[in-house]
């Protein structure tokens, strides 16, 4: 699987005006053979509190339309992020993550599990309820928000479908080491290929230095990029589930001991 991190210096709460340079770089994607390309966390509005402005309906989406009409005229698979709205009338919203196929299907669909307490996020958001894992390509993927990243409990669920893991974040400069120190920890520790894309510049007072890298199953870092805007190609070989069968750490897991200590 060819993928491309979309590496995006947004618009602050402008997604017309992100939507145009995010075209720029799916197309240069498609040119270059890619299967998918991956943007960050609020792909084209930062990581905004401001659902009055940038959240919209789940049935009526404007960036799931817009980018469903992208995809299907580059031939690209695309995943994003995005904020949706509440159901009900001054209800909270949800952090998104989406994959449309290069015909523009919905693939999988991700609400972030756990919203950023520290930012005040889950005064706007709500808690996802889903793991989700797809198939994608001959693969299964499964979809993780940023914080997510933070707690390895959700990584092991999903990694008993899937072996290919995408991260989206709006992961702040200041913590760049966290960033890659948990992405190679928890493609070694599921044993699957952990994609995870970063925005760059500045928004709303925040510096962000992207660092945006796919890492192997064994927890090397195939690309990485820093500090610019701009698309990082990686290619994903199929090696994940026969390190898994050959060095078998999942057998050995007691999750039952696990859950004594839990309740």
């Amino acid at each position: 699987m060819r993928v491309a991190l979309g590496q995006l210096d947004m618009l602050w709460e402008d997604k017309e005006g992100s939507f145009v340079k995010a075209e720029r770089m799916i197309e240069e994607a498609a040119e270059s053979g890619c299967d998918v390309i991956i943007f960050p966390e609020m792909s084209f509005t930062g990581f905004s509190m401001n659902l009055k402005k940038i959240g919209e309906m789940d049935d009526n989406s404007l960036t799931v339309s817009t980018m469903k009409q992208f995809a299907t005229s580059n031939h690209i698979a695309i995943a994003f992020g995005w904020a949706a709205l509440g159901k009900e009338p001054g209800a909270k919203g949800t952090n998104r993550f989406t994959l449309v196929g290069q015909n523009g299907e919905m693939i999988a669909d991700y609400a972030k599990t756990h919203p950023f307490t520290y930012g005040h996020e889950g005064d706007y958001y709500d808690k996802g309820a889903e793991i989700v894992t797809a198939p994608f390509l001959g693969r299964i993927i499964s979809l993780f928000i940023c914080y997510d990243l933070r707690f390895p409990e959700i990584f092991q669920i999903a990694a008993r479908k899937a072996d290919i893991i995408f991260v989206v974040a709006n992961w702040p400069a200041i913590r760049s080491a966290h960033w890659e120190t948990l992405l190679r920890a928890r493609a070694i520790e599921t044993q699957s290929y952990v994609v995870g894309v970063n925005c760059v510049g500045e928004r709303d007072g925040m510096a962000y230095s992207g660092d945006s890298m796919a890492v192997d199953s064994i927890g090397n870092i195939l690309g990485k990029m820093s500090n610019k805007e701009g698309i990082l190609i990686c290619d994903l070989d199929n090696r994940a589930w026969s390190l898994r069968k050959k060095f078998a750490t999942a057998a050995d897991r007691r999750e039952d001991f696990y859950k004594t200590y839990f309740k």
